[in-house]
Parts: structure tokens; C-alpha cells; sequence
């Protein structure tokens, strides 16, 4: 996991779980910027999620400047989306949730909250099967670490012990890349705003073999993919999320 992910709001991300959609703003904004506040600045994020049976999890969200948005609770919890703010400081949006059992399952839901502040705000998520409430609480020591082409270009590699992964991002954005397992990736990363660290990426994968242990065939793990990331400069690090419609996908590597 990125450096200083959940590391200066998971306490006050669990106090707000507890008192979710009650105001809580994460201490992190004046009263008054938080009067002012209609929408969240874009970046990276915890979150904390309530679900409607009790339970809670706690992850990684990454809000572009163009209102896509991803959701990462565990290795088997992917969603996607977009966000809107009005100018009352309401959100609302769709996401669609990868989860992996021994299949890839998708379910729908629309989104709804309100902004506490630029940093933090309370997000409800409604499908036809569940409710959950959740606190967004920004991370300004990344978020705004800015990055450009030039910091991102470069081979990244994620090893992995059943699939070793590398894709290559050049100045100009242009992606290639490849897995042990024979998958080839190519398409294009772009960066909406390079004062805030999230970049936007889509690709093709051509080549991939099934994944009986995600039960995925060879056409549900190939085609167009897109997603959103992020950089970490004090280890080289790139991590992004990406789906294609049918499976999910997520990517840590070094350089």
C-alpha cells in the first residue's frame, strides 16, 4: 500500500463511522470552509464504509478532477464510478461494484451524500440488494504531491508469486505492458490536473488466458480497460484500479 495511506485519518475515519452522516467532518477544515465547501477536492482518500448488517470496512478511494471515481475496501472489492456536487454541497452519481467470490460478480447502485468540507464528506451507496453509508476524509500529503508524465514514465513491476506483471508508461503517456501468463496491455495514461496526484488510464488486453480461479473466461478478461491511479515518488510506486465491463483489475508496482 501507498505510503501514508490510512495512516492520519483511520482513527478519525472509525469515530465518524460511528456517528455516520451526523456532520462529522474529520477536524481537518475551519467551520467556515466548511460552510463554503460544495464539492470535494479531487485526490486520494479513506474511506469507511458502513454496511447495512453492521459490519465496516476501511480502504482507498481516488477522485479524479474529471468525477470519475474508484472505491478499493480489499483485493476482492473494486467500484467504480462517477461523482457530481451541486451548489448546495449534495452529491449524487452511480457506481457499479466488482467483488470476487469464486466468480466476479457486478451490482449496480446510485450514490448520495452531502459535503462536510473540500476534504471530507458523508456518501451513501443503494442497490436493489444493499444499503451502506460511508466517510471520505482526504489525504492531503499525497493528494496534492501533484504528478506529470515525466515522474510516471518508466517499467513498473508487480511480482506477484502465480503472476508477475510490468507495464511501461512513456513521456508521452503511451502504455505497453505484459503478465507471465501471456495477457499484452497497451493503451494511454492521461492527467487531468498535475497538481493533484490521481491519473486517468485506459488500455486494451489482448492474449489473456482464462482465470478458472476467478471463474473468468479468456473474453471476459480481454478488451478495453479503464481506471484511475496514483503515484507514490518516495517509492517509485504506481497503483491503479481498472475494469473492462466484466473483471476487475488492480496494479501496485516499483520501478
Amino acid at each position: 500500500m501507498l505510503k501514508g495511506l490510512r495512516q492520519a485519518s483511520t482513527g478519525t475515519l472509525v469515530v465518524c463511522l460511528a456517528f455516520v452522516l451526523s456532520g462529522c467532518s474529520g477536524g481537518s477544515s475551519s467551520s467556515s470552509s466548511q460552510a463554503q465547501a460544495t464539492a470535494l477536492k479531487s485526490g486520494v482518500f479513506d474511506i469507511g464504509r458502513l454496511f447495512s448488517d453492521g459490519s465496516t470496512k476501511e480502504g482507498i478511494s481516488l477522485l479524479s478532477p474529471t468525477g470519475n471515481f474508484v472505491v478499493n475496501l480489499d483485493r476482492n472489492s473494486y467500484s467504480f464510478g462517477t461523482l457530481g456536487f451541486s451548489d448546495a454541497g449534495n452529491i449524487s452519481g452511480q457506481i457499479v461494484e466488482y467483488i470476487l467470490n469464486s466468480t466476479w460478480s457486478l451490482t449496480s447502485a446510485t450514490l448520495s451524500g452531502e459535503v462536510r468540507s473540500a476534504e471530507s464528506a458523508d456518501l451513501r451507496a443503494k442497490s436493489s440488494e444493499v444499503t451502506s453509508n460511508s466517510v471520505l476524509q482526504r489525504n492531503p500529503e499525497l493528494s496534492d504531491l501533484g504528478v506529470t508524465l515525466e515522474e510516471l514514465s518508466g517499467t513498473f513491476t508487480m511480482f506477484d508469486t502465480d503472476n508477475t506483471n510490468t507495464f511501461t508508461i512513456n513521456t508521452d503517456g503511451a502504455v505497453i505492458g505484459e503478465d507471465q501468463l501471456g495477457c499484452a496491455f497497451l493503451g494511454q495514461v492521461v492527467i487531468p490536473d498535475k497538481t493533484i496526484n490521481v491519473f486517468e488510464l485506459t488500455y486494451d488486453a489482448s492474449n489473456c488466458p482464462a482465470a478458472p480461479n476467478e471463474g473468468a473466461t479468456a473474453d471476459d478478461r480481454n478488451g478495453e480497460y479503464t481506471g484511475l491511479g496514483t503515484y507514490d515518488s518516495s517509492g517509485n510506486e504506481v497503483i491503479f484500479y481498472s475494469r473492462n465491463g466484466s473483471v476487475a483489475m488492480f496494479f501496485k508496482g516499483v520501478k
